[in-house]
């Protein structure tokens, strides 16, 4: 679902992408490695956690989805995203990627959309904020 062209203004919400995180998908995610917080009850607990959390690279994964889904490939050819892990995700919580385009500038003959980005619990806790950039012809 590729929505972005050069015609998107300052303000745009980009198609949230929304995601039931399990402890079976923390540890594929996690690729089954060692006991540790992200993969272990009791490692969570001795490092003072509620139990484990899941890797920030799985919100930063989310937050690249949804930017693919509304950038096509101008993400995927020209894209930039920078966060900053500021929270973590409980199994069984959902987390809800989230973007807003907040300045376009002219680069050449295409578009550079520079977006705030965020990953958020669905209390609205933000777990995860940063920004990315999408060149678009």
């Amino acid at each position: 679902m590729i929505i972005a062209n050069r015609n998107l203004e300052a303000g745009q919400e980009l198609p949230p992408v929304r995601k039931e995180i399990s402890f079976e998908d923390m540890r594929l995610f996690s690729m089954w490695s060692n006991l540790n917080i992200h993969t272990d009850w009791e490692s969570a607990k001795k490092a003072g956690l509620p139990a484990p959390i899941a890797q920030g690279l799985m919100s930063h994964a989310y937050l690249s989805e949804m930017l693919t889904q509304f950038f096509g490939k101008n993400w995927l050819q020209g894209g930039t995203l920078t966060v900053k892990f500021i929270g973590y995700t409980l199994p069984g919580d959902v987390i809800t990627a989230r973007g807003i385009v907040r300045e376009k500038v002219a680069e050449g003959s295409a578009t550079r959309f520079n977006c705030d980005v965020w990953c958020e619990s669905l209390s609205g806790e933000k777990t995860v904020v940063g920004s990315a950039s999408a060149l678009v012809n």
